[in-house]
């Protein structure tokens, strides 16, 4: 048996439609939305929403922007050379290939770690067999930005800026790129480039900075939810919520296992009366304390302790025989009273439980809340019996 999944709150959920547009504009922005999210894959809620829209967007672009050359290159218009045609088919298939993939699953990494190797050496490439157009050497200046987007790493982005900004530099000095003309020229064409591309890597490295930061804000206020959503405050065990779906999650595989399901429902005789006579703090600590006992007699991997509301406490348990899970019960009860709380009321001198303890017949079909329910009626007559001690339920 599994402990319960840690569900984080912020579940990546579909916003609100209040009716999908009609016409070419609704089809439109369908197609438009489908290409950003690569299929549905990603909302806005989720983690790598930016980047996998920031990459089927530059992808998508890269697409038109590379097809658009080829075709002036067939065309006449742009010279055929081999290192131009290589650099035009390679950003075509890769961009075709990133968006696919994306859509069958592809890790955003990865994805992400593709394009930013093909933007880097495609932009210097460009700076080189397009040297006579002295614009082209423009286009490596849009480079930090993408990259510590792509990449989401303040190190790696960069990296990757030091080293377009030196590749560029010595472009320029070897002579690629616009006439200068002299030294003085040169060197105010390298500062200006070094310049505008450390200016563009310390603005996004604060961007990345922050937006890490608030990230990692939102997880721990989502961490922290789920605990409460799903834990006692008081105890800290598992509570009732979660009690009914772990139950009907080890219901729904208990085929799957050769030992028996157990439910042991009890709970704190007389607890009101010992809340009267030591008050309300004492009777939060005895709860605290029941609750340690419980964890220390189940303590197997694969034992679920639950606080489901006031004194009442459950155990979701595996068992090889019936015997086994008597044992245990008969464990547990033994455990609290040798705890030496005294209990005003009795029925004993020490504090005790009674119990309903149900073994679940894998040849009958029972949900979650009749198992409850016939516990619950085994725990009551415990009670009548005398209380300190458990009783079978039949389910």
């Amino acid at each position: 048996m599994n402990k319960p999944e840690r569900i984080l709150v912020e579940q990546h959920l579909s916003p609100a439609n209040d009716g999908p547009p009609k016409g070419i504009r609704g089809l439109l922005q369908r197609f438009w939305r489908d290409l950003m999210t690569s299929g549905g894959r990603t909302y806005e809620s989720c983690p790598d929403y930016l980047r996998i829209t920031l990459l089927n967007l530059v992808q998508s672009a890269s697409i038109l922007i590379w097809a658009l050359f080829l075709l002036l290159i067939v065309l006449g218009v742009l010279e055929f050379t081999p290192g131009r045609l290589a650099i035009d088919m390679a950003g075509l298939v890769i961009a075709i290939g990133v968006i696919f993939g994306m859509r069958q699953g592809l890790a955003v990494s990865r994805a992400a770690h593709v394009t930013h190797l093909f933007l880097f050496v495609s932009l210097l490439g460009l700076s080189v067999v397009r040297a006579e157009n002295p614009l082209t050497m423009t286009l490596p200046l849009i480079y930090p930005a993408l990259a510590f987007l792509l990449l989401d790493d303040i190190r790696r982005g960069l990296a990757g800026t030091l080293l377009m900004t030196a590749g560029l530099n010595i472009l320029l000095s070897s002579g690629f790129g616009p006439d200068l003309g002299d030294n003085a020229m040169l060197l105010d064409g390298a500062l200006t480039i070094t310049v505008v591309m450390l200016f563009q890597a310390a603005v996004m490295a604060l961007y990345v900075h922050h937006r890490k930061q608030a990230i990692s804000m939102l997880r721990a206020v989502s961490v922290k939810l789920n605990e409460l959503a799903s834990h006692d405050p008081l105890t800290g065990l598992y509570n009732r919520r979660t009690f009914i779906e772990v139950l009907e999650r080890e219901l729904s595989r208990r085929d799957d296992d050769d030992r028996s399901l157990a439910f042991l429902l009890f709970d704190v005789d007389r607890f009101k009366a010992y809340n009267d006579v030591y008050g309300h703090p004492q009777g939060d600590e005895l709860l605290k304390r029941l609750a340690d006992v419980t964890t220390q007699v189940f303590s197997r991997g694969e034992d679920v302790v639950f606080r489901l509301g006031g004194e009442e406490f459950g155990v979701v348990y595996r068992t090889d025989t019936p015997e086994q899970a008597a044992e245990m019960a008969d464990q547990l009860l033994a455990a609290i009273e040798a705890m030496g709380e005294p209990a005003p009321a009795g029925p004993h001198a020490n504090v005790s439980v009674s119990a309903g303890l149900c073994l679940v017949d894998k040849r009958r079909e029972a949900s979650a809340n009749q198992i409850y329910s016939r516990t619950d009626q085994a725990l009551y007559r415990a009670k009548e019996a005398g209380r300190a001690r458990w009783m079978y339920a039949s389910v």
